[in-house]
């Protein structure tokens, strides 16, 4: 394992650093792609570092990494080895005395020193941390795309693009931001909904597969309701009245209604029906579950009624001449 910090300036990072530890790294093979552990991945991707392993057992692969690892303790450690410090202040500043010395000290093939190679081709380069700290984030994974583009996570919604629809996606989360990933690749990201919104959701329109209507109202989401069926139309009264803020439900109640041009009105009709009977304000996912369990049989009974008018059916008038002879 090699891991190596730039001394020279504490309130700067390195682009890139090189380690090569289990706990970081889950796969290495000789050929083919490194896989590294998501919290490192998502730690390096946030201050925008470039995680390089190096190949194990293999120190040839980071010369300079070993290179300055030898130097610093040449030059800090053995130095001091000497001296007795009766204090951690006073070991610290002892530590920052040699290596400023070490740093000043003239290169013996080339021009200039450590400090001023840094000062002049390294630190305009660098990049400041960001103001806020890096907070670590916990996953959640295989979470299915949805008709309506969205997956249900801790008792919300959050939308991906339409091209998703069908696929398992993971999902990356902490106190604020929860971004969605397909492939280890992140395809969306939202604002996290509070602890108390619960059947909440958070949307893009970029990500529907059909562009959002702008001027659609609760009142024409309601009349399209009644058109489909009574219990449509209940629920949706029901998920609108106990809204605390009226228009919030507009997706949800978006997503529910287009069911019916998934199936039919009176699938949607019936599985709003049957729902209402578990659920005061029954989830879209309870609904569509029970309209693609109607619709199936609906699709079984017509099948079995088509197949019974086809072919030769011998009645029991037949059976009965068999029986006389």
């Amino acid at each position: 394992m090699a891991f190596f910090i730039s001394l020279r300036h504490p309130l700067y990072i390195n682009n890139s650093f090189t380690l090569n530890l289990k706990i970081g790294v889950v796969s290495h093979p000789k050929q083919g792609e490194i896989i590294l552990n998501d919290s490192y991945l998502t730690l390096g991707e946030y201050y925008q570092v470039a995680i390089l392993p190096t190949g194990v057992k293999k120190p040839k692969h980071k010369p300079s990494v070993e290179g300055a690892v030898g130097d610093v303790a040449t030059a800090v450690i053995a130095k001091l080895r000497n001296e007795v410090f009766t204090s951690l202040g006073g070991l610290n500043a002892g530590i920052m005395r040699a290596l400023e010395t070490f740093n000043d000290k003239p290169f013996q093939k080339r021009f200039g020193s450590r400090n001023l190679i840094f000062e002049n081709e390294e630190k305009p380069l660098l990049r400041a941390l960001p103001m806020v700290p890096y907070e670590v984030c916990e996953w959640s994974y295989r979470h299915k795309v949805g008709n309506n583009s969205h997956i249900w996570w801790n008792k919300g919604q959050y939308s991906v693009p339409s091209r998703y629809i069908g696929q398992k996606v993971d999902v990356k989360y902490n106190s604020q931001l929860v971004y969605i990933y397909y492939n280890r690749t992140e395809i969306a990201k939202h604002q996290r909904l509070s602890a108390s919104a619960i059947n909440g959701i958070r949307t893009d329109p970029s990500h529907l597969p059909f562009p959002l209507k702008k001027d659609i109202s609760v009142d024409d989401l309601r009349d399209a309701a009644r058109d489909i069926g009574p219990n449509t139309f209940e629920l949706i009264r029901r998920i609108f009245d106990e809204s605390k803020i009226v228009i919030q439900p507009v997706q949800t109640v978006r997503s529910i209604l287009s069911i019916a041009d998934q199936f039919s009105p009176e699938v949607l009709d019936k599985a709003c029906e049957k729902a209402m009977k578990q659920y005061h304000t029954p989830f879209y996912k309870v609904i569509y579950s029970h309209a693609k369990s109607i619709n199936a049989a609906k699709e079984l009974k017509e099948f079995r009624e088509n197949n019974s008018k086809s072919g030769i059916i011998r009645g029991a008038d037949y059976y009965k001449k068999g029986a006389s002879k």
